[in-house]
């Protein structure tokens, strides 16, 4: 992962898509981007935790799409400013953040766990 801070592209081995993990609130404000952008958007999986009014959406695109997408979401933060989620760039950073934080910790112990292996 890691294009920006307030989605993110998703490392994943496909011949025609592109993955991404975004923000977004249960009014679903970045729809009305995509059909802006005239980019159709692939929705998978999305969790929302019971107290955040945000949402971790998942999905993919066409590659050849993947600019468009990104334009549109380049737009979702100042969508979110003027209708009121004014912490919606701190939670992205704080939400991307931990992710990667987590990340580097799986990957240290999984390098701790393939050392102690190679010295048995």
């Amino acid at each position: 992962m890691g294009d920006t801070f307030f989605y993110q592209h998703i490392d994943r081995l496909s011949l025609f898509y592109n993955y991404f993990a975004f923000l977004d609130t249960d009014a679903y404000l970045a729809d009305q981007l995509f059909i802006k952008h005239q980019v159709r958007v692939h929705f998978r999986e999305e969790y929302v935790r019971g107290d955040s009014p945000y949402r971790v959406i998942f999905c993919h695109v066409r590659k050849r799409d993947r600019a468009r997408f990104q334009a549109a979401l380049e737009e979702l933060p100042k969508k979110m400013m003027l209708l009121g989620y004014i912490d919606y760039l701190d939670v992205c950073r704080a939400l991307w953040g931990e992710c990667q934080q987590q990340r580097k910790e799986e990957a240290n112990s999984r390098e701790a766990v393939d050392t102690i292996g190679q010295a048995q």
